[in-house]
């Protein structure tokens, strides 16, 4: 059996047991480094992920999507569709509620006749184009007033406090809706009143270039107005619409269905139709008509191109080179310097002290460089005090910032210079989209001011046939319940006393009985805008009534109904129009429903100059506003028709361009996209570097020029477990070895001074 034996050794010559121990050290502390710790990885990861940015750009901005119709114009004639449904569901309910108030009101009144119960119902304020008293049980027409209706509307509708309203035709074809309501007579039992009112439609704004429909659940056309769709693409468009209504009401019952749908192109323009239900889930009385709003109008075709080839070619290119150059920077400046100090210590922390110590030439590697050859010469014998630190003023945390400069600059320009949308890029449909509806929002809170002064013409026609103060309030209490626009209602008498309110208090109470009827602005200051409508008491209002009423001999009164600022705000909210508010006739905010401060001016002197040029013709433009450049336009709130006293007030809108849907703005956000990730990398990766590797790196760099020039008491902790904490673990093994070294030195030397003189000889 061989057995091992040791080589001898002669004087001079090293083990072979030595020789080949550094290879064995040097192989455990390869072995010992992390395989995510260090400088490697966050180097690694900024190259992976810059490439990947690289990508990115090639593909966000590179792929162009062409646009026959910008997606801003399509959203926006889903917009006016759902503005066109929402006045056809306000004016459905209006008749529908103004039956049911005038029953309510006229419960327990005495006539002579049927024909004189129904005329005092024709009386209370709402304009019927037709009415009837029909018995319920046999639906025979006890009395008629106006135009007639088919007998058949009202068979097998019986009575009840909740009856849905229904669509007739007419002999001529036209469409009429009917209004039921249910009302008990004195001495005569149940009656059902029927109210026939024209269901008008047409487009936001009055646009008579556009094309409005009423479509029921089977795709047939109820009513029309506008020019006729004249292709047969075009004219599918109701079917599919009631398609389309069908199955997005079956996906999700939650909310109401919208949309739009393209048409035919004709001459270079395109037959664009919004859609919208009428019905509402906030009050039903329009559910049963199973209503679809369409708006179509015919618009210029675009040439508009989403991404831009040129942009992403460069932007790729150039971060390419900017990855190429930072990544060449860190491994040779900072990767390579630190794995050189990190095998070099450990070589120098095992005893070999043959070869000097690694000697990079920049920043914090050439300080710790310098310091451990200055060990390593201590080692041998040298003094420490000949050491002397290097000066690098262009260190690792330079170099880092260097790179995060490189990636800033390319990041930039992609965020605030490249690719901003000009203003020629707003096509001219939604210029004139936005001046419609604008239009549109004026008309409804003049609707909502002639309906409100409807209500009070109505609550002032009925007290006239109630006996007590008790049966008003009664009055008064339903109204405010049935309608929420009000946040008072009160009875105002000649001397300025309140004979019957409800609600709250009125913010400003009206101290004299005002002539006829109207709208009145009570305030033009103050936190809150208050806005009311009132209604004298008429004196033909007692010929229907048989006995005494409360108002007694008092003289003239009125009613009067303050409006709910939060009512008329809502009004205004409407999607896709931007900011949007209601000013005065000193041009002072009164409403918007983005929130406001009572009377104060508007945000841009551009749109008040725009209010203030067109008092009263709607107008539009693009205006520089604090959000950029924004579509404006104003409109005056139309006077009502029969009121004789009512404020001037404006409708101003602003909606910025860069909110809407145009492949500029998405060119704008793709670019802004790639430039925010870029800049997000690389604060990312530079920070991880910095926190993880410079900054230990300085802190190193001080410790190895201290141990150098003398510290030999401070005791180094290895912290991090990657490149800087294994060379802080070197310094501790030398630091150590020096420590004993001068101990050894310090014992020599003292045995030295206690031996005799003369050495023996031999």
């Amino acid at each position: 059996m061989n057995t091992l034996s040791t080589p001898a050794v002669t004087p001079g010559q090293p083990s072979p047991i030595v020789r080949n121990r550094p290879r064995r050290h040097k192989t455990r502390l390869r072995a010992d480094m992390p395989l995510l710790g260090g400088v490697r990885p966050p180097i690694a990861v900024l190259l992976c992920l810059l490439l990947a940015v690289v990508a990115l750009a090639m593909l966000a901005l590179g792929t162009t999507v062409a646009e026959d119709v910008p997606q801003a114009v399509l959203t926006s004639q889903q917009h006016i569709a759902a503005d066109t449904a929402s006045e056809i569901r306000a004016s459905v309910n209006q008749d529908v509620a103004a039956a049911r108030e005038s029953a309510t009101a006229l419960a327990g009144a005495q006539a002579a006749d049927d024909a004189a119960y129904l005329k005092l119902f024709t009386s209370l304020g709402t304009h019927w184009r037709g009415a009837a008293l029909v018995d319920p049980a046999t639906g025979t027409e006890l009395a008629v007033t106006g135009e007639t209706f088919p007998a058949s509307a009202v068979t097998g509708v019986a009575a009840g406090d909740t009856i849905a309203p229904k669509l007739v035709t007419l002999k001529n074809g036209q469409t009429r809706l009917l209004a039921f309501a249910s009302v008990d007579i004195p001495g005569q039992g149940t009656r059902l009143l029927v109210g026939s009112d024209l269901l008008s439609v047409q487009a936001p704004g009055g646009d008579l270039t556009r094309t409005v429909q009423l479509v029921n659940q089977h795709g047939k056309v109820v009513t029309s107005t506008g020019p006729a769709l004249t292709t047969t693409q075009d004219r599918r468009i109701p079917a599919d619409v009631a398609s389309a209504s069908a199955q997005q009401g079956d996906i999700n019952s939650t909310t109401r269905p919208s949309g739009f749908l393209l048409g035919s192109l004709v001459n270079g323009k395109r037959t664009v139709a919004g859609w919208a239900d009428v019905a509402s889930q906030a009050d039903g009385s329009a559910d049963a008509l199973h209503l679809v709003a369409v708006v179509a109008v015919s618009t210029a075709q675009t040439s508009a191109v989403t991404g831009n080839t040129l942009v992403a070619l460069t932007a790729a290119a150039s971060l390419l080179v900017a990855t190429l150059l930072i990544t060449a920077l860190l491994v040779l400046g900072l990767q390579r310097p630190l794995l050189r100090l990190h095998l070099g210590g450990a070589r120098l922390a095992r005893g070999d002290l043959s070869r000097p110590a690694p000697q990079p030439r920049l920043g914090e590697s050439a300080r710790i460089g310098h310091a451990l050859e200055a060990l390593r010469v201590q080692q041998l014998g040298a003094s420490a005090q000949e050491f002397q630190p290097l000066r690098r003023p262009f260190g690792a945390r330079a170099l880092v910032v260097l790179c995060g400069v490189l990636l800033v600059a390319w990041s930039v320009p992609l965020l605030f210079l490249v690719d901003r949308p000009a203003s020629n890029t707003v096509p001219a449909q939604m210029i004139s989209d936005q001046q419609l509806r604008t239009v549109a929002a004026a008309g409804r809170i003049s609707s909502s001011l002639a309906t409100g002064s409807t209500d009070v013409a109505g609550i002032a026609t009925a007290i006239g046939s109630l006996s007590s103060s008790d049966q008003i309030k009664q009055l008064l209490s339903r109204t405010l319940k049935e309608h929420g626009r009000y946040s008072t209602l009160y009875v105002l008498a000649q001397d300025g006393g309140v004979i019957a309110r409800v609600g709250s208090s009125p913010r400003h109470q009206l101290r004299t009985v005002p002539e006829g009827d109207g709208v009145l602005q009570l305030n033009t200051g103050g936190k809150v805008p208050s806005m009311a409508v009132y209604a004298t008491v008429p004196k033909a209002a007692a010929a229907f009534v048989k006995k005494p009423t409360a108002l007694g001999a008092s003289g003239p009164v009125a009613v009067v109904g303050e409006f709910d600022t939060t009512y008329l705000n809502s009004i205004l909210n409407h999607a896709g129009m931007g900011h949007v508010w209601l000013v005065d006739a000193h041009h002072k905010v009164i409403g918007s429903a983005q929130g406001f401060k009572a009377f104060q001016d508007l945000p841009d002197s551009s749109l008040t100059a725009l209010a203030v040029d067109n008092p009263s013709q709607p107008a539009h433009t693009l205006a520089p506003t604090s959000d950029g450049t924004a579509i404006a336009a104003s409109a005056s709130v139309a006077a009502i028709p029969g009121v004789s006293r009512q404020p001037s007030w404006q409708v101003v809108s602003a909606e910025p361009v860069a909110w809407l849907d145009l492949s500029a703005n998405r060119t704008q956000h793709l670019t802004m996209l790639v430039g925010m990730i870029g800049l997000t990398v690389s604060v990312i990766c530079l920070g991880w570097l910095l926190v993880v590797v410079v900054r230990p790196l300085r802190e190193l760099a001080g410790i190895a020029e201290r141990l150098a020039a003398g510290d030999r008491k401070s005791v180094l902790y290895p912290v991090h477990h990657d490149e800087v904490g294994s060379i802080t673990r070197s310094l501790e093994i030398i630091r150590q070895r020096l420590v004993a070294g001068s101990h050894q030195a310090a014992a020599s030397s003292s045995a030295a001074a206690s031996s005799p003189a003369t050495a023996p000889r031999y």
